[in-house]
């Protein structure tokens, strides 16, 4: 709700942000950039305001303590290891079939931030926003809230469907939605596991560094040929 909330307030922020010169009213990089590191960064402080109180401290809620960092981390990234192939396979897979069924993928948006935005400050918000804030809030929320509470009501296989359903519908990525499904199932297993976000945070860090930096370095390629 308070999300929700913030986000009706986001023209304010544009406005506020015109005032001293950034101008992302006119500017729809710059404005969906700013607006999704709000979002973003608004959702984190809702979270972590509502788990004080849940336990010892804010890192034993998430299981981030030091001593249980080390062993989620290397969990996490031979899970990640054991999926990889399978993502792709699976994004292959889903391609491969609209292109049979003569379909054509929208443009995401943060696709045109990639590939046609020259702004140093623009491509270096849109980086952090993908490979730092957006895993941050969206493993709190999907799987330090969402999975958690529906844990505590279903079954494990029930809970990692429908927080990674949400997971991959909040990408908004109908070709990518089985294989963000399917991270999304990874990264709530690994959560449990574990009983500590950094196994699926970790990972989930170092998948989107990997998509954004394949990205760059496609761009980069294109604009030397």
């Amino acid at each position: 709700f308070l999300t929700i909330v913030v986000a009706a307030l986001l023209p304010v922020v544009v406005v506020t942000a015109s005032s001293v010169g950034l101008s992302p009213a006119g500017d729809p990089h710059l404005r969906i950039t700013v607006s999704m590191l709000v979002l973003d960064l608004v959702a984190i402080l809702v979270v972590l305001a509502f788990a004080v109180g849940k336990g010892p401290s804010v890192w034993e809620t998430f299981g981030l303590s030091s001593r249980a960092f080390l062993p989620s981390l290397a969990m996490g990234l031979r899970g990640y290891v054991t999926m990889f192939p399978w993502l792709f396979i699976v994004l292959w897979i889903v391609v491969e079939l609209t292109h049979a069924l003569g379909l054509e993928p929208p443009i995401e948006p943060i696709q045109e931030l990639i590939f046609q935005e020259d702004r140093p400050l623009v491509l270096g918000l849109t980086t952090v926003l993908a490979c730092v804030v957006g895993p941050v809030a969206e493993e709190l929320f999907f799987r330090g809230v969402m999975f958690s509470t529906l844990r505590r009501r279903t079954s494990r296989a029930v809970a990692m469907l429908i927080s990674g359903g949400a997971f991959a519908l909040m990408h908004g990525n109908l070709i990518g939605f089985p294989s963000i499904l399917l991270l999304g199932c990874l990264l709530a297993y690994l959560y449990e596991r574990t009983g500590s976000l950094a196994s699926s945070l970790s990972v989930h860090i170092l998948h989107n560094t990997f998509l954004m930096s394949t990205a760059l370095i496609v761009r980069r390629l294109m604009e030397l040929a």
